[in-house]
């Protein structure tokens, strides 16, 4: 007789929650399995934070830059409250930062968010992040006297660099001074971080692909550890009368509490972030906390979500087989597997060798990317094949020497070579991916190279001064005695040079006037800051120029460092506001400061989402090492000792990890080959420290972890006939 279990009705769904829950705690191997259900979880709700994140500092970072953008005065608006000029410098690390001239023409009108007052003339007001990296370069006295910090509210965020700063001579009469009406209106390029920001697709994706997809491979493996204990308890209630919708709840029920407890796990950050600023590695940018803490309700929405996908899966993934439907014997696919191992050396030589031999840049970039792919997709079986090899190769060496725990490790590796295989993979896979995202990242810049090269060879003995209106006698006056004055005039390409005799006889050029002397025969700075082939004629001046051009050249005599801090702020007195003052070079390398940190998102994701795939397969492994370990139990009896476990997890769980770390960074260096090979792209070393401690921390856990546990369900074995 058929039908629901006596009993059935309202008290039956908590029952049956119950069950599982009391089910969890008294399966084998419960406790890998509540560990991979809570990391699986916790990184699904990461993963959903994440993506919040993302769209919350995207937000602010807009809403900010809009409100302090100036509102220029334009046909219709005749009131004038101040003149506005955005410039930009650097520090002495390359990064650009935006600073801002402001006059108000008004007193009474409002100042720019994050700033109580107008500063007076002479003074400026610097971001909190700006003073801190340039302390050292005395930052809070370049540009006047300091009078304050800008407030949060007035940054797009926690650590962009900005100033404010009110000249000391009226901008009056200045062509670049635009006229203002307030603050206020849709953000302005070039104002701050703004500037440097990509579309926010690249980053969510960056995110999704990173991040969200080993997620979700870890709800997968989560949701199959223990299947094959859930498939005898499921035949035992489907034998006793219990509905599809009973066992759906026996199976939320053994999930429920580590789901929810990786949901809180995985929400922790979310409220962090929401309490404090928190920097992100690797990158220059730190996450305002105002930002996720006005998106709270949403990640306290996708927290909830996590838990409904995880349980989602758990029940869906949990497949009750029917009796007799596991007598058939699957059928597999060897001489597929076995093209598959052959192809995949061969896809690698294809991606390393092949680009050199393509006779176009196009076919280049196709043969590396089919030949990167093609390797990763194929790579699995090849690994599979080589875990059979080194198995059999184990338990041989180990019958010679007598080693029990290599020998059984070595059998079982022979045996079921995928279970290796894929934790292998699932390091090599992200540690390669990782690594070719970063080459081609590296590889976009190489005009920074080019640039950081004349740097090296010229470093900070030469400087450009560009200024708004003319060079000032007072600035010429205020330079220091090693440093040559070059004012620069361009006519029909030919470049004019006017300085005092002692400066050109320092840079090698006549002392005479309308001489024409080639760039190539003048000092050799001279090549780098105004071209090889130019020509250069020269002016000359009883004192240092004035009131000449609005550009020049500092350079130091003997080829000695100038103080470029010391200039700048010079220049800031003594010239129109807006001068800029840089080393050869500084423009480009700041360019390749901002596409470094935005490669830093792929650097710190991509480590992130290798941390990820290497834990879940790692447990993965390990509850397939702890369900050989049971019938493993009686060498505990036969050895004499527990310490036996030790070794079959160092063998199974240890020596595949290590291993995994040492294979990906020598597939990342193989594969880097083709994009190194011409200095334009350069390999992380940071990526393979990483990579190769990411696996190894993993793996010594696992080795105690595995050799722990697998000892203790031995202390438990009993004879019993098996």
């Amino acid at each position: 007789m058929t039908g629901a279990p006596r009993g059935a009705g309202l008290g039956t769904p908590w029952h049956m929650l119950r069950i599982g829950r009391a089910a969890r705690r008294g399966s084998p191997g419960s406790g890998t399995r509540s560990l991979a259900l809570l990391f699986a979880t916790a990184v699904l709700c990461l993963a959903f934070t994440a993506l919040v994140a993302v769209y919350a500092g995207y937000a602010g970072t807009q809403e900010r830059t809009g409100a302090r953008s100036p509102q220029r005065v334009a046909d219709g608006h005749t009131t004038t409250v101040a003149r506005y000029v955005l410039r930009h410098d650097t520090l002495d690390d390359a990064r650009s930062y935006t600073v801002a001239f402001v006059e108000p023409v008004d007193a009474a009108a409002a100042p720019p968010p994050g700033l109580a007052s107008w500063p007076a003339p002479g003074r400026a007001v610097l971001s909190p992040a700006l003073l801190t990296a340039g302390a050292a370069q005395h930052i809070a006295d370049r540009y006047g006297t300091l009078a304050g910090t800008i407030g949060p509210q007035g940054l797009a965020s926690p650590s962009e660099r900005f100033a404010y700063v009110r000249p000391e001579h009226p901008m009056r009469g200045m062509a670049d001074a635009r006229p203002i009406h307030g603050f206020g209106t849709a953000p302005e390029w070039g104002n701050g971080d703004f500037t440097h920001q990509r579309p926010i697709w690249n980053l969510l994706l960056t995110v999704c692909g990173f991040l969200l997809l080993p997620a979700a491979a870890c709800v997968v493996l989560a949701a199959r550890i223990g299947a094959d204990e859930r498939d005898r308890r499921t035949a035992l209630v489907a034998a006793l009368g219990a509905l599809p919708s009973h066992r759906r709840l026996l199976v939320i029920g053994e999930a429920l509490v580590p789901v929810v407890a990786g949901a809180v796990v995985g929400a922790l950050p979310a409220v962090v972030a929401c309490v404090i600023d928190v920097p992100v590695p690797f990158v220059h940018f730190t996450l305002y906390a105002p930002d996720l803490r006005a998106r709270a309700p949403w990640c306290a929405g996708l927290a909830v979500l996590a838990v409904a996908v995880m349980l989602t899966a758990v029940t869906a993934l949990h497949r009750h087989r029917r009796p007799g439907s596991a007598t058939r014997p699957r059928v597999s696919r060897p001489a597929l597997a076995r093209a598959a191992t052959w192809a995949c050396p061969l896809f690698l030589l294809a991606a390393s060798y092949g680009p050199g031999l393509a006779p176009s840049p196009a076919l280049r970039v196709l043969l590396q990317v089919v030949g990167t792919l093609g390797g990763f997709a194929t790579l699995p079986s090849l690994i599979a094949a080589a875990c059979r090899a080194a198995g059999s190769a184990l338990a041989a060496l180990s019958r010679h020497r007598a080693g029990p725990a290599a020998l059984v490790s070595g059998r079982w590796m022979a045996a079921s070579p995928a279970t290796t295989a894929r934790l292998v993979c699932s390091v090599v896979i992200a540690i390669g991916l990782t690594g070719e995202a970063q080459l081609w990242m590296s590889r976009m810049a190489e005009p920074v190279r080019q640039a950081t090269a004349v740097h090296a060879v010229v470093g900070d003995s030469v400087l450009k001064v560009v200024s708004p209106r003319r060079l000032t006698p007072e600035f010429a006056q205020s330079l220091p005695g090693q440093a040559a004055l070059l004012s620069l005039d361009e006519n029909k390409g030919t470049i004019g040079v006017t300085a005092a005799c002692s400066d050109l006889k320092a840079v090698h050029l006549p002392c005479r006037s309308t001489a024409v002397t080639p760039a190539k025969e003048a000092d050799r700075r001279l090549q780098f800051a105004l071209g090889r082939d130019a020509d250069i004629t020269t002016t000359v001046t009883t004192d240092r120029p004035a009131h000449t051009s609005r550009a020049a050249l500092v350079l130091s005599r003997g080829g000695t460092a100038l103080d470029v801090s010391g200039i700048k702020q010079t220049a800031n007195r003594t010239l129109a506001p807006g001068t800029a003052v840089s080393t050869l070079g500084t423009d480009w390398i700041s360019g390749g400061m901002v596409l470094k940190d935005q490669s830093g998102w792929l650097l710190f994701f991509g480590l992130l989402g290798t941390c990820v795939l290497a834990i879940g397969f790692a447990l993965n492994t390990q509850a397939e090492f702890l369900r050989q370990g049971r019938a493993a139990a009686p060498l505990a009896a036969l050895c004499g000792r527990r310490t036996v476990f030790y070794g079959l997890s160092g063998w199974s769980l240890l020596a595949p990890l290590l291993a995994s770390g040492v294979i990906g960074v020598l597939v990342y260096s193989w594969l880097a080959g083709p994009l190194t090979a011409d200095g334009y792209a350069s390999t992380s070393s940071t990526l393979m420290l990483v990579g190769l401690g990411v696996s190894a921390a993993l793996g010594l856990g696992l080795w105690a972890c595995g050799g722990t546990s697998a000892a203790r369900i031995s202390s438990r074995w009993r004879p019993n006939g098996d």
